[in-house]
């Protein structure tokens, strides 16, 4: 993927992935693979974690739609190589967490999602 054309979006405006029967199945080891990367990669960058959660509900039965929407987070990752948490030294001694719920984000068996983070010294932990 080094020659790629980088995207300004990690994921595309309004996507809806499923798991459907009709669709063209991809190789699942390399899904995974690449999927798992990201997983460990989003601690550091919060702005892929959303989708990367998305992709990683489907690493059972990926499909090609599946693997485009992981090879758009890549084509993003290209375009924002400089940039991560960085975490700084603080005077500030506390604690913060904040938290957010929804039950209609997931179109495949609706359940809730939920969603934390939590800053330790102003520094964004998880």
């Amino acid at each position: 993927m080094t020659g790629c054309n980088p995207v300004d979006t990690p994921v595309e405006f309004n996507i809806k992935l499923s798991d459907s029967v009709d669709k063209v199945p991809v190789n699942k080891d390399r899904y995974q693979s690449l999927v798992g990367k990201l997983i460990y990669l989003s601690h550091t960058r919060p702005d892929i974690s959303y989708v990367v959660s998305v992709v990683s509900q489907l690493m059972q039965a990926p499909y090609e739609e599946h693997m485009k929407a992981v090879e758009r987070i890549l084509r993003y990752l290209k375009t924002t190589s400089g940039k991560g948490l960085m975490f700084r030294r603080t005077g500030k001694r506390c604690i913060e967490a904040y938290t957010d719920s929804d039950w209609e984000s997931s179109i495949v068996d609706r359940k809730l999602m939920f969603r934390y983070y939590t800053f330790v010294r102003s520094n964004l932990i998880t």
